[in-house]
């Protein structure tokens, strides 16, 4: 079973989405999915170095008070999966591209999966700066990645036509929002979704799946 992921890094319901979607994967130990983690950039104009918080709640007109009842209801959903969310402790906004370069390049050693991990907890749960060449250093040597390594890929951009060309591919697909999940190419599923709905659509793809085989 093969399951592309599209998500952005600063997107909270992206976490919680693959914090449930993770357990339900654990929950089907007989399925072996190869999920690729593919890149969404939700402000993709952003300035390299990002902007702070404020700033960018004020020139996106943010109801303060919408976005704290978001907050409150993210923080209790979290908590049921595992997730801590500390918003209070996120300063800036930070322009992605550089934590989707570092991802996709992750898919060479296998470790897509943990760095997404990473980066998700270091700006969700500990305030970091993911847009930080420095931050990003760090949080991929956390993972064996060299300094001179990650530097290569984030600042130098190594690897962006790919990254350029899988978020084109998403809005071919009519991709407008994250997170999405693509079964096989051909089953989509949209936001961060119960653990019981996506053990149910992996029993149900596995069941497609095994279903064209006999007919073939």
């Amino acid at each position: 079973m093969r399951i592309d992921i599209y998500s952005d890094t600063v997107c909270p319901w992206c976490y919680l989405g693959k914090r449930r979607f993770e357990l339900a994967v654990a929950a089907r130990p007989q399925y072996e999915p190869r999920i690729t983690w593919r890149p969404f950039e939700l402000n993709p104009d952003l300035p390299a170095e990002g902007v702070d918080r404020e700033t960018f709640a004020s020139v996106r007109r943010a109801d303060a008070t919408r976005l704290e009842e978001s907050h409150k209801e993210l923080t209790r959903l979290g908590e049921a999966s595992g997730i801590r969310f500390r918003f209070d402790l996120i300063e800036r906004v930070p322009n992605t591209r550089r934590s989707h370069l570092l991802i996709a390049h992750a898919a060479r050693g296998g470790l897509q999966g943990p760095l997404k991990e990473r980066i998700m907890r270091a700006y969700f749960e500990e305030g970091c700066d993911i847009g930080d060449p420095d931050e990003l250093v760090r949080l991929g040597g956390e993972l064996g990645f060299g300094p001179a390594e990650v530097r290569k890929v984030v600042i130098l951009r190594s690897g962006q036509d790919g990254v350029v060309a899988a978020e084109r591919h998403a809005a071919v697909l009519g991709i407008t929002g994250v997170p999405t999940y693509i079964f096989d190419g051909q089953y989509t599923l949209s936001g961060a979704q119960d653990v019981a709905v996506f053990a149910r659509v992996l029993d149900q793809v596995a069941e497609f799946t095994a279903g064209r085989g006999v007919a073939s």
